[in-house]
C-alpha cells in the first residue's frame, strides 16, 4: 500500500501509532495535543478508556474534536471490548455497532477499528465502507498465543472481510510464543495485498514493538503518556532505541 493521508509514510524505522488513553474528554484532550507535538505518525483514540460511557452520537463529536487537535496526524477511533484486551464494561458490548456505525457515518476519525470475530463486524465494515472510512480488521488474543496457522487465518480472514490493514495481537507465554506471533506475520506479509500489524504484548513480547517491521508488521504502539496495552514503550524510549540501532 502506497503512502496516503490516512497512512503516511513512516518517519522513523516504522509507523509509530500513540494511543489517547483518557478516563475523561478533558485528559483525552490534553494527551491529544501531547501527541500533536511529538513525533508519532498516527494517533488512536481508544474512547473505550472514558470512565462514563458516552453514546455513539457524543463520542462522534468528540473523535472530531480530538481530530482536530491532532491534525495533520490522521486519528484512529478504536473500541475495545472487554473480551479483546478492552476497558468497556462487559454489558457495553451490545453498544459497539451503535458507536462504531456512529463515527464511520460521522466520519469523524481518519480510519476505525473493527474488530474482526465481533458478531456485527461484517456490517460494520459495509458501513465503514460505504462512508469511505479505512478500516482495521482487528483480532486480540488476550489469553494466550495461539499456534502460527491460526494467527496467519486471522490476518488473512481480516482481508477477506475487506480490511484495509489486518491487526493481530497476542498475549506470550515464553518465547516461543513471540516466535509463534513473528512468524505469522513473516509468512503473510507476502503474501497479503494490504498491510499487517502484528504485536505480542506484555514485557516478552518486547522484540515485536522494536523490530516487527522485519518481520512485516507495518506499525508499532507507542505511549505519550498512558499505554493502552502491556508491553508499549515510550515513544521517546522507543525512538532512542531505533536511533542506537541506526549508529
Amino acid at each position: 500500500m502506497q503512502a496516503s493521508s490516512w497512512w503516511p509514510e513512516p518517519k522513523g524505522l516504522n509507523r509509530v501509532i500513540v494511543p489517547v488513553a483518557a478516563a475523561t474528554v478533558e485528559a483525552a484532550e490534553q494527551q491529544a495535543k501531547a501527541i500533536a507535538e511529538s513525533d508519532a505518525d498516527l494517533a488512536e483514540w481508544r474512547a473505550d478508556c472514558l470512565a462514563v460511557p458516552l453514546p455513539g452520537a457524543m463520542l462522534a463529536v468528540i473523535a472530531a474534536s480530538l481530530r482536530d487537535l491532532i491534525a495533520p496526524k490522521p486519528l484512529l477511533f478504536t473500541w475495545r471490548t472487554a473480551d479483546e484486551g478492552g476497558q468497556a464494561p462487559v454489558e457495553a458490548d451490545a453498544a459497539y455497532a451503535e458507536i462504531v456505525t456512529a463515527v464511520a457515518r460521522a466520519h469523524s476519525a481518519d480510519l476505525v477499528d473493527i474488530q474482526i470475530r465481533h458478531p456485527a463486524a461484517a456490517t460494520l465494515l459495509g458501513v465503514a465502507k460505504e462512508a469511505g472510512l479505512p478500516v482495521i480488521g482487528s483480532w486480540h488474543e488476550v489469553a494466550a498465543t495461539p499456534p502460527v496457522e491460526q494467527i496467519e487465518d486471522a490476518l488473512r480472514r481480516a482481508w477477506q472481510m475487506g480490511a484495509d490493514i489486518a491487526k493481530v495481537a497476542v498475549t506470550p507465554a515464553n518465547q516461543a510464543d513471540v516466535i509463534a506471533l513473528l512468524t505469522a506475520a513473516t509468512r503473510t506479509a507476502g503474501k497479503l495485498p494490504i498491510p499487517l500489524i502484528a504485536v505480542s504484548m506484555g514485557e516478552l513480547g518486547l522484540v515485536s514493538r522494536v523490530f516487527g517491521q522485519r518481520f512485516g508488521s507495518a506499525a508499532t504502539f507507542a505511549s505519550v503518556g498512558p499505554a493502552s496495552a502491556p508491553g508499549q514503550l515510550e515513544l521517546s524510549r522507543l525512538k532512542q532505541m531505533w536511533a542506537a540501532l541506526a549508529a
